[in-house]
């Protein structure tokens, strides 16, 4: 079966920062100009004993996603895997058992890659900052109707290239309560520091909760907690920072949705995020989206989002700021 999708955007930041790049979001990652968050193609293939998906992908997103991989390689960089979203094969080993290998999505966050499957267009800071895809072996087992789990093994936290000689591990259980009330509980653990370097170690935990009131009323909320081991060599010390999502959609009607997301994170030690002042990363934030549905597979969207940090970490005309306001116009379809 084959597929694409396409993300047309517009965003306006107010402040005007002198870079139209957006400095803490990948999505919307451009500032005042018309582009493509995301378009790809796909084909992919599922039956009872195997099943795959590749996927070729392009826009603002994907570059702002992949800078961070090695580019020095000579056989895998950054410009040899920003265009592969997926590419994965899957075997049956047993019942409900089953073996992907290849690159596939993170299993960290509620939210995902693809605009058109979230009820907010951009994504939140905590999703922003955990692995968007992995590279790996993902052993899944439905154990029941309501109880699955995961297990990955991985080169490490959203990289593809290998930055060391060790390998990450992933976990991922997910439960289903009652058919309104579903819990995930998502792990990561891995050195992210390069072999010429200290041991790092990364420890994650990420839990979900979801609550359908009715099929178009839902709430969710999500906590988030990440240690770092700091790079001093001999000293076993932790740096730590901190997550907490909440959402709330409802589609009063089929045409229309809204969905309302508040947001804070705690990186005093820029661990995650860098910016150079006193109290780190300490940020609030609003996220308000409208969407026109004319069918499944269309979105018409318009969104607002504002931010409040601690410390001005924000980018203005030629100052600093505490605050980030902008809105978001954007157009999707997938098939």
């Amino acid at each position: 079966m084959f597929g694409f999708f396409v993300d047309s955007y517009y965003a306006h930041n107010p402040y005007r920062p002198n870079s139209r790049d957006n400095k803490y979001l990948t999505q919307p990652a451009r500032w005042d100009e018309i582009n493509i968050n995301l378009a790809y193609i796909d084909g992919k293939v599922e039956t009872d004993r195997y099943r795959g998906r590749v996927a070729f992908q392009f826009g603002n997103s994907v570059n702002a996603n992949y800078k961070n991989e090695v580019n020095s390689g000579k056989n895998s960089n950054e410009l040899s895997v920003r265009n592969i979203q997926e590419a994965y094969a899957g075997v049956k080993l047993a019942k409900n058992l089953w073996l992907d290998g290849g690159i596939y999505f993170g299993n960290i966050g509620l939210e995902s890659w693809i605009s058109h499957n979230n009820w907010n267009y951009s994504r939140a800071l905590a999703l922003d900052y955990v692995p968007y895809y992995s590279s790996g072996f993902r052993l899944s087992y439905q154990y029941s109707e309501k109880l699955s789990f995961q297990l990955h093994l991985m080169n490490g936290w959203s990289n593809i290239t290998e930055t060391n000689r060790d390998k990450a591990i992933g976990t991922q259980i997910d439960y289903k309560v009652t058919d309104k009330f579903k819990i995930t509980h998502n792990t990561f653990v891995g050195n992210e520091a390069p072999d010429n370097q200290p041991r790092q170690t990364r420890y994650y935990n990420n839990l979900i909760l979801q609550y359908h009131f009715t099929k178009h009323f839902i709430v969710a909320g999500s906590g988030d907690v990440g240690i770092q081991r700091v790079p001093n060599p001999g000293v076993r010390a932790y740096r730590q920072w901190y997550h907490a999502t909440f959402w709330i959609t409802w589609r009063p009607i089929e045409e229309f949705r809204t969905s309302l997301r508040l947001e804070r994170m705690y990186d005093p030690e820029q661990t995650i995020i860098q910016t150079g002042t006193r109290n780190g990363f300490l940020t609030s934030g609003a996220t308000m989206t409208f969407d026109y549905i004319p069918n499944e597979n269309a979105l018409v969207r318009l969104e607002g989002r504002y931010f409040r940090s601690y410390d001005p970490v924000f980018d203005r005309d030629k100052t600093k700021s505490k605050e980030e306001k902008f809105v978001v116009f954007a157009v999707t379809i997938k098939i």
